[in-house]
């Protein structure tokens, strides 16, 4: 707080009304730097809050994540069952006396095969992608907010230590007033005493 000169009086004193209005200056001082600090520490609370909805957003890609594996490895067993299919359709061909039907039953099987194997491919490609672009967007995500949180707790930090700061030096400052008040008084009854 700046200082503040107090006017004496040749009787009574100090001039109360520079008295008054030092203790006032005071008074708002104090109250705006605990304002100010009040303030800050509701912005440290509001990044606190996203920092916390960026923890339920990871835990949310997490869980995409997880999905995204369980489809992929119910694709592979379906191609493991698919590939367990050779035999019978081999068993199927040589126990058909029917060559025409024989025939027929395989080019149904070697379709059914071949569409099979295409949804297989375009399921695991599709899978793999999506994982890919959830994976990179969760990774761009997560890297901005926290940069972003970091910078802001940085700067709250360091204004809510120039507050702290501030407010440690405030009684000193009194005590220096009512020091300096105490001598001067001390002189006017030295004055006083002398006339």
């Amino acid at each position: 707080m700046d200082n503040y000169a107090i006017k004496s009086v040749t009787f009574g004193g100090f001039d109360k009304q520079d008295v008054i209005q030092y203790i006032e200056r005071a008074a708002e001082a104090q109250k705006a730097l605990e304002e100010e600090n009040a303030s800050l520490k509701e912005q440290l609370a509001d990044l606190e809050g996203k920092c916390g909805a960026l923890g339920a957003q990871v835990e949310t890609l997490t869980a995409e994540h997880t999905r995204l594996q369980d489809a992929l490895a119910e694709e592979t067993a379906l191609r493991q069952e698919l590939e367990q299919l050779k035999p019978l359709r081999e068993e199927v061909a040589r126990l058909r006396p029917d060559a025409e039907a024989y025939a027929q039953f395989r080019e149904r099987i070697g379709a059914i095969e071949c569409e099979a194997r295409k949804r297989a491919a375009d399921l695991e490609q599709a899978t793999a992608t999506q994982l890919q672009q959830t994976v990179e967007l969760f990774q761009k995500q997560y890297q901005a907010l926290m940069s972003t949180f970091e910078a802001a707790a940085g700067h709250v930090t360091g204004e809510l230590r120039k507050v702290e700061v501030n407010l440690a030096q405030l009684p000193r400052v009194m005590d220096q007033s009512g020091a300096e008040l105490n001598a001067l008084a001390s002189r006017l009854d030295a004055e006083q005493q002398k006339t």
